[in-house]
């Protein structure tokens, strides 16, 4: 049987930059983490972990930041000043951690995949609960200091901060894009 919801949300996801409150209940989070404890696994070595921030902990997060940019010699105060306001353009970050197991079958590469195969479980789970998502990554996934205050060690990443919330405003227009263009037969 052919569920027309799920071919729905996969096929007109889109992110969505304009997020406010409220966010996902606890009942909510623990759905949308479900979700991403399915994402493909091979071994079952669950190469994850889910730090949420939320309320008045995204400040402290984008303290973390703003100090992640000042230890690179970051001096330009527009940019210092963005890093401290970035975790207020949703209610609910969820910090998406490869949690790195060594593993003589399973590589980093594939345990990134399916960190990333996660994340991607929760976006969709989030918007099939109404909520807009947007998975931002850039300089702060890989760097050292945000790594370690988000519980990380250093073989770890931040595989996604998934930004989750009430849309506000339009989503984001993504073109129709033709299958064929990006289909081939072996």
């Amino acid at each position: 049987m052919m569920n027309h919801d799920v071919l729905k949300a996969l096929t007109e996801r889109v992110s969505h930059g304009s997020l406010e409150a409220p966010g996902p209940s606890s009942e909510e989070v623990d759905l949308i983490t479900r979700a991403a404890m399915r994402a493909p696994d091979h071994a079952l070595l669950r190469p994850w972990r889910f730090v949420v921030t939320e309320g008045d902990r995204r400040g402290d997060l984008g303290v973390v930041l703003h100090e992640s940019l000042r230890l690179r010699g970051v001096t330009d105060e527009a940019q210092l000043a963005k890093a401290l306001k970035a975790p207020l353009r949703a209610p609910m970050i969820v910090a998406v951690m490869l949690d790195y197991k060594a593993h003589p079958k399973v590589d980093r590469t594939e345990q990134v995949g399916s960190a990333a195969a996660a994340t991607y479980a929760m976006s969709l789970a989030a918007n099939a609960l109404g909520y807009g998502t947007m998975w931002r990554t850039g300089q702060y996934a890989t760097d050292p200091h945000v790594i370690e205050a988000l519980g990380g060690s250093a073989q770890d990443e931040v595989i996604g901060f998934l930004y989750i919330g009430t849309r506000k405003g339009p989503s984001k227009n993504i073109p129709e894009l033709d299958p064929g263009d990006f289909l081939t037969h072996f």
